[in-house]
């Protein structure tokens, strides 16, 4: 956004082309990335302690952590996995009501499970 805002008070046509070529190659890896952890289509499957994803194009195992959260009508999941640590974003439209409800409630218990031992 800086390099945007500063692109509007160059004084070189250059400058201000590449400023805004770095703009667009910037927004573009960013919405891939939200691409990546928003998936359209895939299997949800909970177990006690144990969150699995399995998609056309992507496989996630692990638990849910603390860092997951609620916004509107979407909950973000932070996953965390044998080896590294994933984003995934369900969303309320994209499942059935009494799947969606079984995730929100494994989502709240993993936070409060988390809370409530410190």
């Amino acid at each position: 956004m800086l390099s945007f805002i500063l692109c509007l008070f160059l004084d070189s046509l250059l400058a201000m082309l590449f400023c805004l070529i770095l703009n667009a190659l910037a927004g573009l890896i960013m919405w891939r990335k939200v691409l990546a952890i928003h998936p359209h289509e895939g299997i949800i499957i909970l177990e006690p302690k144990l969150f699995r994803f399995e998609g056309e194009s992507l496989k996630i195992q692990g638990e849910i952590s603390n860092k997951s959260r609620f916004y509107g009508n979407n909950i973000w999941l932070h996953i965390k996995g044998f080896s590294n640590n994933h984003w995934l974003i369900i969303s309320a439209n994209g499942v059935n009501e009494q799947s969606y409800a079984r995730l929100k409630r494994a989502t709240v218990g993993a936070i409060n499970c988390v809370l409530e031992s410190k």
